[in-house]
């Protein structure tokens, strides 16, 4: 076996152990200190969720994030006034169904959340339609009435705390 071959199997069985898909979340927030949340196509009509998504090879997190916010809204990087990060990531397990990618399966997803002012305006917002149904401003107070995943409300909030510790 050439080192080539032995380096490609270590890497293969690697990444099959691996049982968090790395991700990031986009915490958007308005002038009118409102939180920007989507509704994906795979979601009920009434559940939201923070925007983001996975890693892509070779990718670093801070260019995943701007990615991820242009594919799914079209909201370009000078829409955005980067806020922060968050110092730990947030790990979600999934309940039922797992995620496949790559021939990898993954129990859930390690998120790592960045905090963004939006300074430009709602009608230059472009859903990709094939992922976000719809788009929703939330106050924080609201977020209850449509996060979907049981703790995420909470982990939610504490991650919104910890970049923008003035929103209500």
């Amino acid at each position: 076996m050439n080192k080539n071959t032995k380096n490609e199997l270590t890497d293969y069985f690697e990444k099959k152990k691996q049982l968090f898909r790395k991700g990031v979340s986009a915490l958007i927030v308005s002038d009118d200190k409102e939180i920007l949340l989507v509704n994906l196509q795979a979601f009920e009509t009434k559940f939201y969720t923070i925007p983001g998504g996975g890693i892509e090879e070779g990718e670093t997190f801070k260019d995943a994030v701007y990615r991820e916010i242009n594919e799914e809204l079209g909201i370009s990087k000078e829409s955005l006034d980067f806020t922060g990060l968050c110092k730990e990531s947030l790990r979600l397990v999934f309940k039922t169904k797992k995620l496949t990618r790559d021939e990898i399966e993954y129990d859930g997803m390690e998120r790592h959340f960045f905090g963004f002012k939006f300074i430009g305006n709602d009608n230059k917002i472009k859903l990709q339609e094939e992922e976000i149904r719809s788009y929703k401003w939330v106050p924080c107070e609201d977020l209850k009435e449509y996060l979907l995943f049981d703790s995420q409300l909470e982990d939610t909030t504490k991650k919104i705390k910890e970049i923008f510790p003035n929103l209500p």
